[in-house]
């Protein structure tokens, strides 16, 4: 029987333009504490971060009303600024996998999630993969398994908005060597 935990990653501090995300968000992860008392990050985990910061890392600013915003709700964006969505994010995931892989060992898998409306109206909204590095999207369920796991994550971070990132153990199988 497969078990999948998900557990938000605390105290993740504010990243600014040009900050390293793998170097601001690895000691968090290594304090990561587990329902099964395990502490830190596993090679074969996945990481899920928050669109936002990636953007923020990014420095995708602009001056509010200038351009169209990149994300749904305006939580953490101060009220003079917008943001505009992250740039080249399946690449951005492949740089913080490399960077956590050579901080944790393995290969972990990284998805860089954003909210979007499922399209039928009355059915909210849901966590979508924006981008992803070291998980299998070939296959014909790839994509919707990357996007469930992300879907997952942004209930987990819901229960904890200050907590842009979320880590999820337990589905080993869609993990590739690759990013």
């Amino acid at each position: 029987m497969t078990s999948v935990q998900a557990v938000t990653v605390p105290g993740i501090p504010a990243l600014t333009s040009g900050d390293d995300v793998a170097a601001v968000i690895s000691p968090h992860l290594n304090a990561l504490s587990w329902p099964d008392g395990y502490v830190g990050m596993r090679g074969d985990d996945v990481v899920v971060l928050a669109g936002k910061i990636l953007a923020k890392a990014q420095g995708r600013w602009h001056k509010a009303g200038e351009e169209p915003d990149g994300f749904r709700t305006r939580v953490s964006i101060p009220e003079a600024l917008g943001l505009k969505a992250p740039d080249d994010v399946d690449q951005a995931a492949g740089e913080i996998r490399r960077g956590l892989a050579a901080r944790f060992g393995g290969r972990p898998g990284v998805i860089i999630s954003g909210s979007g409306r499922t399209g039928q109206p009355g059915r909210g909204v849901a966590d979508v993969a924006l981008g992803s590095a070291g998980l299998d999207v070939k296959t014909p369920t790839g994509e919707s398994v990357i996007d469930a796991i992300a879907a997952l994550a942004g209930v987990v971070m819901m229960s904890s908005p200050e907590c842009p990132v979320v880590v999820v153990r337990g589905i080993p199988d869609v993990m590739t060597w690759e990013d």
